[in-house]
């Protein structure tokens, strides 16, 4: 019976079936299915397809994002977290499945299976990782020095250029050669540290958290006393002062100035930054120089912004609204559910937490309210109006037209159609 139905329905209504909202409506040159789930656009050779939120598809540069923000894929790196990666690069690249990895690395190649064995060369920072039966042993190479890592965390060893060991929090030494040497009892409460041991500025610091911390050179100090509630530190110029933190605080120096009677007002500056709190979190507002410009950002209840930066103008009144301009470019949102800057976002998942919007480019101005319910698209003069798929009206520069149920019956400068079949106007005809 629902094929009977179905062949009826084709017969009968082929042009609905073709633009029967919102199973399939158009705007602005992309085709979309299913309200905001799917979009298919085509624009300069390039193909786009987006399944919201599954999959985000772009020809140029290749790229595929798989359930945003957790995957993505492009030529040089992919991801898909926390099970893959994958990335190549000059003359490397790596390969990893949990628990499976590889990898290649100016000619030597490396992998495993963590926890139970590996090894991994140029990765992490380090020239050399490897591990057995991980936490029970591992090591890591690099900077002319080898930490050897036995039932990770508690006993740690250093040789070579570092020397010295660990025993969990309990106790632990170390040197770098002539240049420094630290060692800790209670990790983190009783801590010594010296640096610079071979030049003319050496910086000592003793710790005895929270009680009393002292750290010491020829240009700064640092003192705290029941940290971090009561501390001062000097670099050079600049003073710190805070009694107690974090009610009141005060900053003085050449390039650097500041004041905060917190949560009531705080004023800092820098010579390129000023940044003022009142009634925090109600208000804040941070201007920035960068070069001979300046970056403002206005801030309500940490959520609701004002900025005027390099990228334009940018308003949110969370979770009401939000305003962009960029030139003359202007997009208007509602609501604004999650309130920040993100191109990927943007395509893939606003479509779908959007009930209006209104995007303004150059003389072109696109409106789309609930899914596709109703648009409007107007270039200067002319302009087309769709309500779903029952009615359409549209201005071109030939004259006026409208169209009922995608097709059914349609009259335009160039053709009519009656039941869903065009019939071209003759020529100068009514």
């Amino acid at each position: 019976m629902h094929r009977v139905l179905l062949f009826l329905s084709i017969l009968l209504f082929p042009g609905s079936l073709l633009a029967f909202w919102p199973f399939y409506w158009e705007l602005d040159g992309q085709q979309n299915f299913l309200g905001p789930l799917v979009s298919y656009e085509e624009e300069a050779g390039q193909t786009h397809v987006l399944i919201r939120p599954l999959l985000s598809a772009y020809d140029s540069p290749r790229t595929y994002t798989f359930l945003f923000p957790l995957g993505k894929s492009t030529e040089e790196k992919s991801y898909f977290f926390p099970f893959y990666t994958s990335h190549k690069g000059e003359g490397q690249h790596d390969f990893a499945l949990f628990p499976f990895f590889y990898g290649e690395t100016h000619d030597r190649s490396y992998g495993g299976v963590f926890p139970f064995y590996g090894k991994l060369y140029n990765r992490f920072g380090r020239d050399e990782i490897g591990f057995f039966l991980w936490p029970l042993y591992g090591y890591s190479k690099g900077d002319g020095f080898t930490r050897t890592n036995v039932i990770w965390p508690l006993f740690s060893f250093y040789s070579g250029f570092q020397e010295g060991f660990k025993i969990g929090p309990l106790y632990g030494q170390r040197r770098w050669g002539r240049e420094r040497k630290s060692m800790f009892v209670l990790w983190p409460f009783f801590i010594r540290d010296e640096r610079g041991l071979d030049t003319d500025h050496p910086m000592r610091s003793y710790w005895a958290i929270p009680f009393y911390m002292q750290t010491k050179s020829p240009q700064s100090s640092f003192y705290a006393v029941l940290w971090p509630f009561f501390t001062y530190s000097r670099v050079n110029d600049r003073t710190e002062v805070k009694a107690p933190w974090p009610v009141f605080s005060l900053i003085s120096g050449k390039e650097e100035s500041g004041f905060s009677m917190w949560p009531i007002y705080s004023y800092s500056r820098t010579e390129k930054d000023e940044v003022t709190y009142v009634l925090w979190p109600v208000y804040k507002e941070t201007d920035r120089y960068p070069g001979d410009g300046k970056w403002t950002e206005k801030r309500v209840l940490l959520l609701d912004k004002y900025i005027i930066d390099d990228r334009g103008t940018f308003l949110n009144v969370w979770p009401f609204f939000e305003y962009r301009s960029a030139h003359e470019n202007r997009t208007f949102f509602f609501p604004s559910l999650l309130p920040w800057r993100n191109n990927e976002y943007d395509r893939i998942i606003r479509p779908m937490l959007t009930l209006y919007e209104q995007r303004k480019t150059g003389d072109s101005v696109v409106t789309n309210l609930l899914y596709g319910l109703y648009t409007k698209e107007q270039e200067g003069e002319n302009w087309k109006r769709r309500f779903a798929f029952l009615f359409e009206a549209k201005r071109e520069p030939g004259g006026m037209g409208f169209q009922l149920l995608s097709g059914l019956f349609a009259i335009d400068s160039t053709r009519i159609k009656v039941l869903y079949i065009p019939i071209r106007r003759a020529a100068g005809g009514p």
